[in-house]
């Protein structure tokens, strides 16, 4: 049996949750463990009886950060009575309220030493979004709001164009920047599920994550 089936999991859990408050307020880097058993009020030898290093804690918040992406993507779906366009809005929505909960952590993972676990991240997440997506689409063609006769690769193309696009902002973007971003990707948006000009409507809650507090 191995050490961590061995103690209590609610125990672990709020050293884990203790550690995600403090790297998002503080950053990783700048966590460090004595911080977290501060936190906790605890012995910093009780840290290393459930784990070997912060990194360890980092690793389980990246899968629980997937799961609950997975989640929020899943009740996107799941809601009643909305139409494809109410429907892509929830999804996005959903799916960005949880990386705002998490802007913080979602920045370090973004960082040029942190790629391989970016790349994890985004192809987990592409995986799941195409299912979602493709969905919307055959929902749309049948209600007449979207034309295409192609509704997987449709999918694949909108949330290809939406990564795509993302990775040529700069760095540092402006609220306007972001705004025209989604001007042209609204535009893209409406020729690849063939609709009129202007139909297709953004949710203004769909800004990125470093827009979370505006």
């Amino acid at each position: 049996m191995s050490r961590n089936s061995k103690i209590p999991q609610d125990r672990r859990n709020e050293f884990i949750e203790a550690a995600r408050g403090l790297f998002n307020e503080k950053g990783f880097e700048n966590t460090s463990v004595d911080d977290i058993v501060e936190r906790m009020g605890v012995a910093k030898g009780l840290f290393y009886y459930y784990f070997d290093s912060k990194e360890e804690v980092l690793e389980i918040l990246y899968g629980r950060l997937q799961g609950e992406i997975e989640s929020a993507i899943t009740g996107a779906m799941e809601k009643k009575g909305l139409n494809a366009m109410e429907r892509f809005n929830e999804l996005m929505t959903a799916k960005r309220e949880v990386t705002c909960r998490s802007s913080t952590l979602m920045a370090y993972f973004k960082r040029e030493r942190n790629k391989a676990l970016q790349l994890s991240m985004e192809k987990r997440a592409l995986i799941t979004m195409t299912g979602a997506m493709e969905e919307i689409v055959r929902q749309g063609v049948s209600e007449g709001i979207f034309d295409t006769d192609h509704p997987r690769q449709t999918a694949i193309a909108i949330l290809s164009m939406a990564q795509g696009l993302s990775t040529d902002l700069p760095e540092t973007r402006t609220r306007e920047e972001i705004q025209e971003h989604f001007q042209v990707l609204r535009t893209l948006t409406e020729r690849v599920l063939g609709m009129k000009p202007g139909s297709f409507v953004f949710n203004d809650r769909l800004l990125p994550p470093e827009f979370c507090k505006n």
